[in-house]
């Protein structure tokens, strides 16, 4: 995707990095979903390509269904993919982890929630410290959803909830229930917000769920008020530069358009990251060099970049 001089490449490379937004499913290495479905997936999926798109986040969850879905049928499989996904994030000079697996593949299959969280624990490269959360839809509040739902924030090893999925389904009156309950419990928050939603949207999830963690937020630029809001309160948008530009999010038709330029220079906390790489084909590294060369960020802005993440790490 990105074939920077040798220069940025070995400053990267350099740079102690986290990822605090990535999706566990949506990583996965494509040797485990062929081994999955033996003969169906011969070829490089097309979304690896450098210039494709997704027509809308209904396609993506489409093609995630048919690539990855089918994959995840045990805590094991869990491992192995967590294994995988964490040593390259290890081989880049990542030393810190948040990763998410979706509650769906435990309402639709026979696993235990807190064996995926420890499958995921003890597939840590030595030296790297990992948080695992567990994300839910916007409608996942029902049967069994419920009881996993309201089970998960009793779980000790789980570091804390995320709200992900399309945002643009509506915000059920159970999410606010549920986020302060496992705030109450010593869980932390997240939200997917600003994504396919607008600034308004993000400021909910601020208000409402009581978040100040957004993954994505960029469309919060669209709003100065929202903007000033995340500043007051010490919100983080942990950004995924990539996935916005292959995802045609609202105002993003190339990199060098990203708002993490204006939201960064306004002082907005922002942390890079990956997303879902199988889904995207990229790396956190490639997220680093797309901001140097598309977006024009220094070193310095590069290291503060890095930075953040580990000021906003979960000890």
């Amino acid at each position: 995707m990105y074939t920077p001089e040798q220069k940025l490449k070995d400053f990267v490379q350099s740079l102690p990095k986290t990822e605090t937004h990535l999706h566990l499913e949506g990583s996965c290495p494509i040797e485990l979903i062929r081994d999955a479905s033996p003969g169906q997936f011969d070829h490089d999926p097309p979304m690896w390509s450098d210039d494709f798109r997704y027509d809308s986040f209904d396609q993506f969850m489409e093609m995630y269904d048919h690539f990855c879905a089918s994959a995840f049928v045990s805590a094991e499989v869990y491992h192995k993919c967590a294994k995988i996904v964490l040593q390259k994030c290890a081989d880049q000079n990542v030393k810190y982890v948040e990763t998410s697996f979706h509650v769906g593949t435990l309402i639709g299959g026979d696993i235990n929630g807190e064996e995926i969280v420890d499958a995921v624990l003890s597939a840590a490269p030595e030296g790297m410290e990992v948080r695992v959360f567990m994300g839910m839809c916007h409608n996942d509040y029902v049967g069994l959803g419920k009881k996993i739902i309201d089970d998960c924030i009793y779980w000790d090893k789980l570091t804390g909830i995320d709200l992900h999925g399309p945002e643009y389904w509506p915000l059920e009156p159970w999410t606010a229930k549920v986020w302060k309950s496992a705030a109450d419990a010593g869980k932390f928050l997240k939200a997917h917000a600003g994504e396919f939603m607008p600034a308004s949207f993000v400021r909910r999830c601020i208000e409402e769920l009581g978040v100040r963690r957004i993954q994505h937020g960029v469309r919060c630029i669209e709003d100065p008020e929202v903007v000033a809001l995340i500043k007051d309160l010490d919100v983080t948008l942990d950004v995924c530069p990539i996935s916005n530009v292959k995802l045609q999010v609202e105002g993003i038709t190339k990199m060098s358009e990203h708002p993490i330029r204006e939201l960064f220079d306004a002082g907005v906390r922002c942390t890079i990251n990956s997303d879902d790489p199988f889904m995207f084909g990229n790396s956190l590294s490639e997220e680093y060099y797309a901001l140097a060369t598309d977006l024009h960020f220094t070193e310095k802005e590069l290291k503060k970049i890095a930075q953040n993440g580990f000021d906003i790490a979960i000890n």
